[in-house]
């Protein structure tokens, strides 16, 4: 059986149970895949197949605070969507980062 993502909109899977270890396992088996976003927070994991749509949300709201904080003389600095993470407990990728 082959089954597709539906690129239009997001899709995600919840799961409960998964220790820290774990977790890293499943984060690795998805380090090649684009559109694929997973996190953690205390047992539950979710794993996120990103929408077209909320990319390209995601990079206007980016383009839109760049120009704010150009305009007020803002000192940022863009990250994109880098993990954050508190071993064992939570780990999070936002879509953006400043």
């Amino acid at each position: 059986m082959t089954a597709t993502l539906d690129k239009t909109k997001d899709q995600r899977l919840i799961h409960s149970g998964i220790d820290w270890e774990q977790f890293k396992l499943i984060e690795q088996g998805f380090s090649d895949s684009p559109g694929i976003r997973i996190f953690y927070f205390k047992g539950e994991v979710e794993i996120l197949a990103v929408s077209q749509e909320n990319e390209s949300f995601s990079r206007r709201i980016a383009g839109l605070l760049m120009d704010y904080f150009l305009e007020k003389d803002i000192e940022f600095n863009p990250l994109g969507s880098f993990t954050q993470e508190k071993e064992q407990e939570v780990s999070v990728q936002a879509d953006e980062s400043f």
